[in-house]
Protein backbone atom coordinates (compact mmCIF):
# COMPACT_ATOMS: atom_id res chain seq x y z
CA UNK A 1 0.00 0.00 0.00
CA UNK A 2 1.81 3.24 -1.21
CA UNK A 3 -0.53 5.72 1.28
CA UNK A 4 0.95 4.69 4.47
CA UNK A 5 -1.33 6.96 6.75
CA UNK A 6 -4.54 5.25 5.49
CA UNK A 7 -3.21 2.38 6.36
CA UNK A 8 -2.09 3.09 10.03
CA UNK A 9 -5.86 4.42 10.14
CA UNK A 10 -7.28 1.58 8.63
CA UNK A 11 -5.09 -0.75 11.04
CA UNK A 12 -6.30 1.44 14.50
CA UNK A 13 -10.16 1.20 13.14
CA UNK A 14 -9.38 -2.68 12.60
CA UNK A 15 -7.97 -3.03 16.16
CA UNK A 16 -10.04 -0.85 18.05
CA UNK A 17 -13.00 -2.56 16.08
CA UNK A 18 -14.06 0.91 14.29
CA UNK A 19 -13.54 -0.54 11.18
CA UNK A 20 -16.31 -1.08 8.67
CA UNK A 21 -17.31 -3.18 6.02
CA UNK A 22 -15.26 -1.11 3.23
CA UNK A 23 -12.52 -0.56 5.55
CA UNK A 24 -11.97 -4.07 6.58
CA UNK A 25 -12.19 -4.94 3.01
CA UNK A 26 -9.57 -2.94 2.18
CA UNK A 27 -7.27 -3.27 5.28
CA UNK A 28 -7.63 -7.28 4.13
CA UNK A 29 -6.15 -6.36 0.89
CA UNK A 30 -3.24 -4.85 2.04
CA UNK A 31 -2.20 -7.33 4.01
CA UNK A 32 -2.67 -9.87 1.30
CA UNK A 33 -1.11 -7.70 -1.01
CA UNK A 34 1.81 -5.93 0.71
CA UNK A 35 4.25 -7.54 2.72
CA UNK A 36 5.61 -4.45 4.49
CA UNK A 37 1.98 -4.08 5.78
CA UNK A 38 1.65 -7.45 7.26
CA UNK A 39 5.32 -7.19 9.25
CA UNK A 40 3.76 -3.63 10.29
CA UNK A 41 0.49 -5.16 11.27
CA UNK A 42 2.15 -7.66 13.20
CA UNK A 43 4.57 -5.50 14.82
CA UNK A 44 1.89 -2.90 15.88
CA UNK A 45 -0.34 -6.26 17.25
CA UNK A 46 2.44 -6.53 19.86
CA UNK A 47 2.32 -2.95 20.84
CA UNK A 48 -1.51 -2.82 21.07
CA UNK A 49 -1.69 -6.01 22.78
CA UNK A 50 0.68 -4.44 25.38
CA UNK A 51 -1.12 -1.49 25.98
CA UNK A 52 -4.73 -3.58 26.03
CA UNK A 53 -3.52 -5.68 28.98
CA UNK A 54 -1.87 -3.00 30.98
CA UNK A 55 -3.97 -0.05 30.01
CA UNK A 56 -7.08 0.17 27.92
CA UNK A 57 -6.34 1.25 24.04
CA UNK A 58 -4.62 3.80 22.13
CA UNK A 59 -3.84 4.76 18.12
CA UNK A 60 -0.06 4.23 17.74
CA UNK A 61 1.43 6.96 15.49
CA UNK A 62 2.35 6.06 11.69
CA UNK A 63 5.88 6.12 12.23
CA UNK A 64 5.85 3.68 14.94
CA UNK A 65 3.78 1.61 12.22
CA UNK A 66 5.69 1.84 8.85
CA UNK A 67 9.06 3.26 8.55
CA UNK A 68 9.49 5.99 5.92
CA UNK A 69 12.07 3.86 4.11
CA UNK A 70 12.02 0.58 2.72
CA UNK A 71 13.21 -1.76 5.38
CA UNK A 72 13.94 -5.86 4.75
CA UNK A 73 11.69 -8.23 7.17
CA UNK A 74 15.08 -9.09 8.48
CA UNK A 75 15.92 -5.30 9.89
CA UNK A 76 12.30 -5.00 11.45
CA UNK A 77 12.52 -7.89 13.52
CA UNK A 78 15.67 -6.69 15.23
CA UNK A 79 14.10 -3.45 16.32
CA UNK A 80 15.52 -1.95 18.90
CA UNK A 81 14.09 -2.95 22.39
CA UNK A 82 15.16 0.66 23.74
CA UNK A 83 13.15 2.52 21.35
CA UNK A 84 10.47 0.06 21.65
CA UNK A 85 10.70 0.87 25.12
CA UNK A 86 10.32 4.55 24.53
CA UNK A 87 7.48 4.29 21.79
CA UNK A 88 5.81 1.93 24.71
CA UNK A 89 5.88 4.75 27.17
CA UNK A 90 4.34 7.44 24.60
CA UNK A 91 1.59 5.60 24.14
CA UNK A 92 1.07 4.66 27.63
CA UNK A 93 1.18 8.74 27.96
CA UNK A 94 -1.35 8.97 24.68
CA UNK A 95 -4.04 6.49 26.82
CA UNK A 96 -4.10 8.24 29.59
CA UNK A 97 -4.57 11.56 27.79
CA UNK A 98 -7.33 9.95 26.05
CA UNK A 99 -8.90 7.81 28.15
CA UNK A 100 -9.95 5.51 25.48
CA UNK A 101 -11.20 1.87 26.91
CA UNK A 102 -11.85 -1.48 25.00
CA UNK A 103 -15.46 -1.50 24.43
CA UNK A 104 -19.10 -0.14 24.70
CA UNK A 105 -20.51 -1.19 27.63
CA UNK A 106 -22.95 -3.05 26.14
CA UNK A 107 -20.57 -6.12 24.99
CA UNK A 108 -19.30 -6.94 21.59
CA UNK A 109 -21.83 -7.62 18.72
CA UNK A 110 -22.77 -11.25 18.00
CA UNK A 111 -24.61 -13.43 15.29
CA UNK A 112 -25.26 -17.14 16.42
CA UNK A 113 -25.15 -19.51 13.87
CA UNK A 114 -25.78 -22.57 16.29
CA UNK A 115 -25.82 -23.17 20.05
CA UNK A 116 -27.46 -25.83 22.03
CA UNK A 117 -29.13 -23.22 25.01
CA UNK A 118 -32.35 -22.74 23.65
CA UNK A 119 -32.53 -19.62 24.55
CA UNK A 120 -29.96 -18.34 21.48
CA UNK A 121 -31.97 -18.18 18.45
CA UNK A 122 -30.01 -19.16 15.19
CA UNK A 123 -29.57 -15.89 13.83
CA UNK A 124 -30.08 -13.79 16.45
CA UNK A 125 -28.26 -10.90 16.93
CA UNK A 126 -27.20 -10.52 20.82
CA UNK A 127 -23.91 -8.08 22.45
CA UNK A 128 -21.46 -10.24 25.22
CA UNK A 129 -18.00 -9.94 26.15
CA UNK A 130 -17.69 -12.38 29.01
CA UNK A 131 -18.69 -15.91 27.76
CA UNK A 132 -19.28 -19.01 30.24
CA UNK A 133 -20.60 -22.23 28.61
CA UNK A 134 -20.29 -24.83 31.21
CA UNK A 135 -21.30 -27.54 28.68
CA UNK A 136 -23.01 -28.05 25.41
CA UNK A 137 -21.83 -25.54 22.51
CA UNK A 138 -21.99 -22.20 20.75
CA UNK A 139 -21.08 -21.25 17.00
CA UNK A 140 -20.74 -17.22 16.51
CA UNK A 141 -19.89 -14.87 13.64
CA UNK A 142 -18.34 -11.58 14.78
CA UNK A 143 -18.75 -7.72 12.74
CA UNK A 144 -15.15 -8.75 11.77
CA UNK A 145 -16.09 -11.62 9.52
CA UNK A 146 -14.40 -13.93 12.15
CA UNK A 147 -16.42 -17.41 13.24
CA UNK A 148 -16.14 -18.77 16.57
CA UNK A 149 -16.90 -22.27 17.70
CA UNK A 150 -16.71 -23.23 21.50
CA UNK A 151 -17.89 -26.50 23.01
CA UNK A 152 -17.87 -26.39 26.92
CA UNK A 153 -16.70 -25.87 29.47
CA UNK A 154 -14.83 -22.98 28.44
CA UNK A 155 -14.84 -19.39 29.19
CA UNK A 156 -13.54 -16.85 27.44
CA UNK A 157 -13.87 -12.92 27.32
CA UNK A 158 -14.74 -10.78 23.29
CA UNK A 159 -12.83 -7.71 23.92
CA UNK A 160 -13.28 -6.72 20.35
CA UNK A 161 -14.83 -8.25 17.09
CA UNK A 162 -11.01 -8.99 15.94
CA UNK A 163 -9.55 -9.99 19.82
CA UNK A 164 -10.43 -13.01 21.82
CA UNK A 165 -9.63 -13.41 25.56
CA UNK A 166 -9.36 -17.76 26.52
CA UNK A 167 -9.46 -18.02 30.22
CA UNK A 168 -10.17 -22.30 30.31
CA UNK A 169 -11.44 -24.88 27.77
CA UNK A 170 -11.32 -24.71 24.04
CA UNK A 171 -12.08 -22.30 21.04
CA UNK A 172 -11.99 -22.77 17.20
CA UNK A 173 -11.68 -19.50 14.85
CA UNK A 174 -12.33 -19.69 11.25
CA UNK A 175 -11.31 -16.11 9.88
CA UNK A 176 -12.10 -17.04 6.19
CA UNK A 177 -11.06 -14.17 4.09
CA UNK A 178 -12.30 -11.34 5.93
CA UNK A 179 -10.72 -11.48 9.35
CA UNK A 180 -7.37 -12.02 8.55
CA UNK A 181 -5.29 -10.58 11.76
CA UNK A 182 -7.71 -11.67 14.75
CA UNK A 183 -6.36 -12.22 17.39
CA UNK A 184 -6.38 -14.83 20.84
CA UNK A 185 -4.94 -14.46 23.68
CA UNK A 186 -4.39 -16.92 26.68
CA UNK A 187 -1.80 -16.15 29.75
CA UNK A 188 0.41 -18.22 28.04
CA UNK A 189 0.32 -17.00 24.57
CA UNK A 190 -0.46 -14.67 22.05
CA UNK A 191 -2.22 -16.14 18.34
CA UNK A 192 -2.18 -14.03 15.35
CA UNK A 193 -3.88 -15.45 12.50
CA UNK A 194 -2.57 -15.30 9.36
CA UNK A 195 -5.60 -16.15 7.18
CA UNK A 196 -6.54 -19.10 9.10
CA UNK A 197 -8.57 -21.82 10.43
CA UNK A 198 -7.28 -22.87 14.10
CA UNK A 199 -7.92 -23.62 17.80
CA UNK A 200 -6.73 -22.89 20.78
CA UNK A 201 -7.35 -24.58 23.69
CA UNK A 202 -6.08 -23.31 27.47
CA UNK A 203 -6.40 -26.96 29.57
CA UNK A 204 -6.90 -27.11 33.42
CA UNK A 205 -2.97 -26.94 34.26
CA UNK A 206 -2.87 -23.65 32.53
CA UNK A 207 -1.33 -24.89 29.57
CA UNK A 208 -2.00 -23.29 25.97
CA UNK A 209 -2.84 -25.41 22.74
CA UNK A 210 -2.41 -24.03 19.52
CA UNK A 211 -3.26 -26.13 16.27
CA UNK A 212 -3.54 -25.02 12.83
CA UNK A 213 -6.00 -27.04 10.64
CA UNK A 214 -5.57 -24.67 7.53
CA UNK A 215 -3.09 -21.48 6.61
CA UNK A 216 -1.01 -19.98 9.10
CA UNK A 217 -0.77 -18.70 12.62
CA UNK A 218 1.86 -16.58 14.87
CA UNK A 219 2.47 -17.37 18.19
CA UNK A 220 3.62 -15.49 20.91
CA UNK A 221 4.48 -14.76 24.16
CA UNK A 222 1.98 -12.23 26.03
CA UNK A 223 2.41 -8.89 26.76
CA UNK A 224 3.70 -8.33 30.06
CA UNK A 225 4.51 -5.32 32.47
CA UNK A 226 8.29 -6.04 32.10
CA UNK A 227 8.64 -6.76 28.47
CA UNK A 228 7.03 -7.12 25.06
CA UNK A 229 6.09 -10.00 23.65
CA UNK A 230 8.32 -12.50 22.24
CA UNK A 231 7.78 -15.12 18.83
CA UNK A 232 7.79 -18.57 19.89
CA UNK A 233 6.93 -19.81 16.75
CA UNK A 234 5.16 -19.74 13.24
CA UNK A 235 2.73 -22.74 12.71
CA UNK A 236 1.03 -23.92 9.38
CA UNK A 237 -1.19 -26.66 8.37
CA UNK A 238 -1.11 -29.32 10.67
CA UNK A 239 1.19 -28.52 12.45
CA UNK A 240 0.61 -27.87 17.05
CA UNK A 241 2.13 -26.77 19.94
CA UNK A 242 1.60 -26.99 23.73
CA UNK A 243 3.06 -23.46 25.52
CA UNK A 244 3.95 -23.25 29.07
CA UNK A 245 5.50 -20.50 30.75
CA UNK A 246 7.63 -22.40 32.84
CA UNK A 247 9.08 -24.43 30.02
CA UNK A 248 8.35 -23.19 26.52
CA UNK A 249 6.99 -24.43 24.22
CA UNK A 250 6.85 -28.13 23.02
CA UNK A 251 5.25 -30.62 19.76
CA UNK A 252 1.68 -31.14 20.04
CA UNK A 253 1.84 -34.69 18.54
CA UNK A 254 -2.17 -35.12 18.22
CA UNK A 255 -5.54 -33.44 19.09
CA UNK A 256 -8.92 -34.57 19.28
CA UNK A 257 -11.19 -33.14 16.95
CA UNK A 258 -14.92 -32.99 16.70
CA UNK A 259 -17.54 -31.41 13.69
CA UNK A 260 -19.46 -32.82 10.81
CA UNK A 261 -17.66 -31.07 8.23
CA UNK A 262 -14.87 -28.99 9.83
CA UNK A 263 -12.64 -30.13 12.35
CA UNK A 264 -13.39 -28.10 16.10
CA UNK A 265 -11.65 -28.89 19.02
CA UNK A 266 -12.90 -31.11 21.51
CA UNK A 267 -14.13 -30.13 24.75
CA UNK A 268 -12.50 -30.79 28.02
CA UNK A 269 -14.99 -33.10 29.33
CA UNK A 270 -15.98 -34.93 26.55
CA UNK A 271 -16.17 -38.52 26.02
CA UNK A 272 -12.79 -40.24 25.51
CA UNK A 273 -12.53 -41.02 22.22
CA UNK A 274 -11.40 -44.74 21.24
CA UNK A 275 -7.86 -43.21 19.78
CA UNK A 276 -6.65 -40.89 22.45
CA UNK A 277 -3.19 -40.00 21.00
CA UNK A 278 -1.02 -41.29 18.18
CA UNK A 279 3.00 -40.12 17.91
CA UNK A 280 5.59 -41.62 15.40
CA UNK A 281 9.39 -42.08 14.74
CA UNK A 282 9.95 -39.93 12.58
CA UNK A 283 12.35 -36.97 12.35
CA UNK A 284 10.26 -34.39 10.48
CA UNK A 285 11.29 -31.44 8.51
CA UNK A 286 8.01 -29.54 9.99
CA UNK A 287 9.15 -30.13 14.00
CA UNK A 288 5.33 -29.39 15.05
CA UNK A 289 3.53 -31.45 13.29
CA UNK A 290 0.41 -33.04 14.48
CA UNK A 291 -2.19 -35.61 14.11
CA UNK A 292 -6.06 -34.89 13.84
CA UNK A 293 -7.95 -37.43 15.54
CA UNK A 294 -11.71 -37.00 14.80
CA UNK A 295 -13.93 -38.72 17.05
CA UNK A 296 -16.52 -40.80 15.18
CA UNK A 297 -15.96 -38.89 12.10
CA UNK A 298 -15.60 -41.72 9.87
CA UNK A 299 -18.03 -41.87 7.03
CA UNK A 300 -18.61 -40.36 3.50
CA UNK A 301 -16.77 -37.90 3.04
CA UNK A 302 -14.32 -37.35 5.19
CA UNK A 303 -10.83 -35.42 4.52
CA UNK A 304 -8.38 -38.10 4.05
CA UNK A 305 -4.63 -36.14 4.13
CA UNK A 306 -3.60 -33.29 5.51
CA UNK A 307 -3.22 -30.52 2.65
CA UNK A 308 -5.07 -32.39 0.29
CA UNK A 309 -8.35 -30.87 0.53
CA UNK A 310 -9.91 -32.65 -2.51
CA UNK A 311 -9.71 -36.30 -1.75
CA UNK A 312 -11.99 -37.73 0.88
CA UNK A 313 -12.73 -41.24 1.97
CA UNK A 314 -15.53 -42.44 0.42
CA UNK A 315 -17.60 -45.76 -0.51
CA UNK A 316 -17.39 -47.61 -3.80
CA UNK A 317 -18.91 -46.05 -7.12
CA UNK A 318 -23.02 -47.07 -6.65
CA UNK A 319 -21.93 -48.73 -2.92
CA UNK A 320 -23.09 -47.51 0.81
CA UNK A 321 -19.86 -46.54 3.32
CA UNK A 322 -19.57 -49.55 5.02
CA UNK A 323 -21.90 -49.26 8.63
CA UNK A 324 -19.24 -51.32 10.29
CA UNK A 325 -16.23 -48.41 9.96
CA UNK A 326 -19.30 -45.85 10.17
CA UNK A 327 -18.69 -43.61 12.93
CA UNK A 328 -15.14 -44.84 13.83
CA UNK A 329 -12.33 -42.41 14.92
CA UNK A 330 -10.39 -41.59 12.20
CA UNK A 331 -7.00 -40.35 12.05
CA UNK A 332 -5.78 -37.84 9.46
CA UNK A 333 -2.71 -39.01 8.10
CA UNK A 334 0.20 -37.25 5.78
CA UNK A 335 0.45 -38.46 2.33
CA UNK A 336 4.25 -37.31 2.07
CA UNK A 337 4.59 -40.74 4.75
CA UNK A 338 4.34 -42.94 2.24
CA UNK A 339 7.60 -41.97 1.02
CA UNK A 340 9.33 -43.46 4.37
CA UNK A 341 9.24 -47.45 4.78
CA UNK A 342 11.02 -47.40 8.15
CA UNK A 343 8.28 -45.21 9.94
CA UNK A 344 6.33 -45.82 12.50
CA UNK A 345 3.16 -45.03 14.21
CA UNK A 346 1.97 -45.11 17.88
CA UNK A 347 -1.46 -45.20 18.26
CA UNK A 348 -2.97 -44.91 21.70
CA UNK A 349 -6.44 -47.01 22.16
CA UNK A 350 -8.35 -46.25 25.40
CA UNK A 351 -10.52 -49.65 25.04
CA UNK A 352 -11.28 -52.91 22.95
CA UNK A 353 -11.61 -51.85 19.57
CA UNK A 354 -11.19 -53.26 16.73
CA UNK A 355 -8.10 -50.84 14.65
CA UNK A 356 -8.71 -50.51 11.07
CA UNK A 357 -6.37 -49.75 8.30
CA UNK A 358 -7.21 -49.69 4.53
CA UNK A 359 -4.53 -50.11 1.56
CA UNK A 360 -3.42 -48.64 -1.47
CA UNK A 361 -5.17 -51.98 -3.92
CA UNK A 362 -2.39 -51.36 -6.58
CA UNK A 363 0.75 -52.36 -3.86
CA UNK A 364 1.89 -55.42 -1.99
CA UNK A 365 0.74 -54.97 1.98
CA UNK A 366 3.72 -54.34 4.31
CA UNK A 367 4.57 -57.34 6.15
CA UNK A 368 3.15 -56.40 10.00
CA UNK A 369 0.10 -55.86 7.94
CA UNK A 370 -0.34 -58.89 6.21
CA UNK A 371 1.18 -60.81 9.25
CA UNK A 372 -0.84 -58.85 12.57
CA UNK A 373 -4.15 -57.69 10.25
CA UNK A 374 -7.06 -60.31 8.34
CA UNK A 375 -7.96 -58.76 5.28
CA UNK A 376 -11.76 -57.96 4.70
CA UNK A 377 -13.41 -57.99 1.93
CA UNK A 378 -14.36 -54.42 2.55
CA UNK A 379 -12.81 -51.47 0.04
CA UNK A 380 -12.84 -48.10 0.33
CA UNK A 381 -11.55 -45.40 -2.30
CA UNK A 382 -10.27 -41.58 -1.54
CA UNK A 383 -10.62 -39.01 -4.12
CA UNK A 384 -11.34 -36.90 -6.91
CA UNK A 385 -7.68 -36.64 -6.97
CA UNK A 386 -6.12 -33.89 -9.03
CA UNK A 387 -4.71 -35.57 -12.28
CA UNK A 388 -1.24 -33.95 -11.51
CA UNK A 389 -0.49 -35.82 -9.25
CA UNK A 390 2.16 -38.46 -8.94
CA UNK A 391 -0.13 -40.88 -6.70
CA UNK A 392 -2.52 -41.23 -9.92
CA UNK A 393 -0.25 -41.49 -12.57
CA UNK A 394 -0.50 -44.68 -13.16
CA UNK A 395 -4.33 -44.79 -12.59
CA UNK A 396 -6.18 -44.57 -16.36
CA UNK A 397 -9.34 -42.94 -16.80
CA UNK A 398 -11.78 -41.53 -19.61
CA UNK A 399 -11.72 -37.97 -20.42
CA UNK A 400 -13.34 -35.34 -17.86
CA UNK A 401 -13.54 -38.51 -15.28
CA UNK A 402 -12.63 -37.75 -12.04
CA UNK A 403 -9.86 -40.44 -10.52
CA UNK A 404 -10.16 -41.89 -7.28
CA UNK A 405 -7.75 -44.82 -5.40
CA UNK A 406 -9.08 -47.67 -4.37
CA UNK A 407 -7.98 -49.48 -0.82
CA UNK A 408 -8.34 -52.83 0.35
CA UNK A 409 -9.55 -52.94 4.28
CA UNK A 410 -7.74 -55.23 7.05
CA UNK A 411 -8.87 -54.95 10.36
CA UNK A 412 -8.08 -56.76 14.03
CA UNK A 413 -9.32 -56.46 17.42
CA UNK A 414 -7.02 -54.84 20.21
CA UNK A 415 -6.76 -54.08 23.84
CA UNK A 416 -6.84 -51.20 25.49
CA UNK A 417 -3.01 -49.99 24.88
CA UNK A 418 -0.54 -48.73 22.62
CA UNK A 419 -1.03 -50.72 19.40
CA UNK A 420 2.23 -49.95 16.75
CA UNK A 421 1.95 -50.38 12.71
CA UNK A 422 4.95 -49.84 10.62
CA UNK A 423 5.46 -48.24 6.55
CA UNK A 424 3.14 -48.01 3.58
CA UNK A 425 5.42 -50.67 1.88
CA UNK A 426 8.10 -53.23 2.37
CA UNK A 427 10.15 -51.45 -0.48
CA UNK A 428 11.85 -47.81 -0.74
CA UNK A 429 11.10 -47.55 -4.55
CA UNK A 430 7.06 -47.70 -3.85
CA UNK A 431 6.22 -44.42 -3.39
CA UNK A 432 3.87 -43.59 -6.33
CA UNK A 433 1.30 -45.25 -4.02
CA UNK A 434 -1.44 -43.40 -1.50
CA UNK A 435 -0.70 -43.78 2.28
CA UNK A 436 -2.78 -45.61 3.93
CA UNK A 437 -5.73 -44.78 6.73
CA UNK A 438 -6.06 -45.90 10.08
CA UNK A 439 -9.16 -45.55 12.39
CA UNK A 440 -11.00 -47.55 15.39
CA UNK A 441 -14.06 -48.24 16.55
CA UNK A 442 -15.00 -50.15 19.93
CA UNK A 443 -15.92 -53.21 20.50
CA UNK A 444 -19.13 -54.21 21.80
CA UNK A 445 -19.05 -55.41 25.42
Amino acid sequence: MNNQSRFVTLCNAVLEGQANEAELAEFQTALRDDPQCRQAYRDQMKIHAYLTWQHGRAAVDESLVISTKPETPSSISRWNFSALGLALSLLILAVGLTGWWLSSANGIPLVVISATDLELAKGSRIYRRQIDIPQGSLKFRLDSGAEIEAIGPVQFELVSDMLLRVTHGSVTVDVGDDAIGFQVETAEAQIIDLGTRFGVSVRDTGETDVVVFEGAVDVHTPPRQSKPSQAIANLKEGEAIRVDKGKGSKRLTSVVVRGERDEVLAGNKDPTPVITDINDNGKHHRKNRCYSVRVGGLGPPTKSYVGLGLPKWRPLKGERFPETMRGADVVLMYSQDRFYPNLEYYVNISVPSRLFVWHDSRLEPPDWLSNDFEKTDVKLRSGPWPPSNDIISSIEVSDGEDIYVEYEVWQRDVSAGTVTLGGNHNRSTSTRYAMYGIAAKALEQ
